[in-house]
């Protein structure tokens, strides 16, 4: 054989690789998507940090206007707020199949989303189609795991803004200018982070000045408080996979993705501002402000731009890679996915209590969380426990001493005359709490502690009566609750 034909040979062996990686990176991902749509619904409760607050958030709003919810005069709607795009779907969705499936429809299709902008940008900056499989995994990293709900939804559109920003860069007309501002403004109602970067790049700023600033939503809610971690960066692609480091099966799919991106690119490209989103991204994650006017942790959703911003500043690769590379993105997809199966079902047997607790429980109580111990034992390091008690509020109505409504940016918001029993920070710290101060002022106190906590309520003891008890999570109910519902003859039956 002529060198001539080998090389022939070689370059049909090529194409035909490619090809086969090209129908491997259509398909796979939409089997996947449809796979995680029916884990979603298969697990009561998705382990979130936050998602039982805005579920809490959604189902006040349902409940506004509904005269058997007697806690509807503490509440507002404020819709300027940069939060509104996942809330609408959500409450919209919620009307039809109940709050906690219409918040799992909407974290799927943010994560579909993801799939679809960050495949779309693969695409528009040429590198190889199977790095789009990518895009589902990565979807579903730390704004997931933490439970920023509005941020998960506000990526995508971040990603979309690049590709419009690549099309308006390379031909410059109103078309594409009107689009690029189109999907600048579009993340100033889908998250507040994302609203900030859009704010930077000019395109939002009417908007934001005459529409957000007069609500108040910009009020700061704690102090600012600056600490650089630039050793963290170490343990950055931990979470395309998880909410942090400490989950050693995440550090592993995070440097195997990282591996296959690098395999995908080509040379670093030549124009400066090309390197731009990466090194602001590396520097805001390692250097932006641990809490910023008391909202936080903010630097680790930088990390959701690290890959994107890997994409825009090197060029594609010229010689195409062995299809084996295609089917190692595809097999670590699969790993990912076949992983959060199996701790999905870990997390169903975790909850359960919860689960039960609600379900025995009265309607309509004041109650107060006390959460000793938070994290998840099928998530390593995800303080998935914190806001469980919040699903009370959603199933049964009633009020909890901690709520998101506390926060002028939230959709739902205490008036401004109420004083919550809880403040910020306070669900972080159960020693916090002063059986004196508060054991009046709730119905029920459910805690999470591998030890028995009746020693938190000191010499109110008395005033307490333990209802409940499985797996970790104790309920106690007051002793004037206790007289209140012997009287109405209530089905809470003792344990």
């Amino acid at each position: 054989m002529s060198s001539r034909d080998a090389a022939q040979d070689g370059s049909r062996a090529a194409h035909a690789a490619q090809g086969i990686s090209s129908d491997i990176a259509r398909s796979a991902p939409w089997g996947l998507c449809a796979l995680l749509l029916a884990a979603f619904f298969a697990s009561p409760y998705l382990p979130m940090v936050d998602l039982p607050q805005h579920a809490a958030q959604i189902s006040v709003w349902l409940r506004l206007d509904d005269p058997a919810f007697s806690y509807s005069q503490l509440f507002e709607l404020n819709l300027r707020t940069p939060y509104l795009t996942a809330y609408f779907a959500a409450r919209l969705l919620a009307s039809l199949v109940g709050v906690v499936a219409a918040l799992k429809l909407v974290v799927w299709a943010s994560a579909v989303l993801h799939l679809v902008a960050f495949s779309r940008l693969v695409r528009r900056l040429g590198h190889p189609s199977w790095l789009g499989l990518l895009g589902l995994p990565l979807g579903l990293g730390y704004p997931f795991y933490f439970g920023i709900v509005s941020f998960a939804a506000a990526v995508p559109i971040v990603l979309f803004s690049i590709s419009a920003a690549l099309d308006h860069r390379e031909r410059a007309t109103l078309r594409t200018g009107a689009t690029l501002a189109a999907w600048l403004c579009f993340t100033l109602v889908s998250h507040g982070f994302a609203a900030g970067v859009a704010v930077m790049l000019g395109g939002p700023l009417v908007l934001w000045a005459a529409w957000i600033l007069p609500a108040g939503s910009v009020r700061t809610i704690g102090a600012t408080v600056w600490a650089p971690r630039f050793v963290e960066l170490l343990g950055a692609p931990s979470l395309w996979f998880a909410s942090s480091a400490a989950d050693h099966l995440a550090v592993a799919f995070g440097y195997a993705a990282l591996s296959l991106v690098a395999l995908g690119l080509g040379a670093p490209r030549r124009e400066p501002e090309r390197w731009a989103p990466l090194a602001l991204s590396v520097l805001g994650f390692c250097s932006f402000p641990l809490m910023l006017s008391g909202f936080g942790p903010l630097h680790p959703r930088f990390a959701a731009f690290f890959v994107p911003a890997l994409l825009l500043a090197f060029e594609p690769r010229r010689a195409p890679r062995s299809r084996k590379v295609a089917l190692a993105v595809v097999g670590l997809c699969a790993s990912w996915f076949t992983v959060l199966v199996v701790r999905l079902h870990g997390f169903t047997g975790e909850t359960r209590a919860v689960r039960e607790f609600i379900a025995r429980t009265p309607s309509s109580l004041s109650v107060r969380p006390i959460v000793f111990e938070r994290n998840s034992s099928a998530f390593p390091g995800l303080p998935a426990l914190l806001h469980l008690s919040a699903y009370y509020m959603v199933e049964k109505g009633g009020i909890q001493g901690y709520s998101f409504a506390m926060y002028p940016t939230s959709v739902i918001r205490y008036v401004p005359t109420f004083v919550p029993g809880m403040g910020g920070g306070a669900e972080w710290h159960p020693e916090s709490f002063s059986a004196d101060a508060e054991i009046t002022a709730y119905d029920c106190f459910l805690v999470h502690s591998s030890e028995d906590p009746a020693p938190i309520f000191g010499d109110r003891i008395a005033d307490v009566t333990l209802d409940f008890h499985a797996d970790g999570w104790w309920a106690y109910r007051s002793t004037k609750l206790e007289a209140a519902l012997e009287r109405t003859e209530s089905p809470w039956t003792t344990r």
